[in-house]
């Protein structure tokens, strides 16, 4: 907009280099900005497939430990009694395997 302002003050080549050079940085910029989603992204999948790696056996000795014959996701549930759920079980028992993720 500030350079918007200034087209009539400004020559046509010094307009066109300015207008130039704020293109770069906004290509940079966005450059810069797809780079570091793509980072975050990266590090959030390698997060979960850890925290994956360490529920699944939790879980799964939970299962065994109590004679569970399934477990679903909480999303996938419509309606269903509060005692059933084991979130805070497992969370527990997960804090203690994995107290926190490191991420590079």
């Amino acid at each position: 907009s500030d350079l918007l302002g200034k087209k009539t003050i400004l020559s046509k080549e010094e307009y066109t280099k300015k207008s130039d050079t704020l293109r770069k940085k906004v290509i940079d910029y966005q450059s810069q900005r797809r780079t570091s989603i793509d980072k975050i992204a990266t590090q959030r999948s390698k997060s979960r497939e850890i925290l994956m790696s360490k529920i699944e056996p939790i879980v799964d000795s939970y299962i065994n430990e109590n004679k569970i014959s399934i477990v679903l996701d909480k999303k996938n549930v419509i309606v269903g009694k509060i005692n059933l759920d084991i979130t805070e079980t497992i969370i527990k028992k997960l804090d203690n395997k994995l107290p926190e993720i490191k991420i590079n």
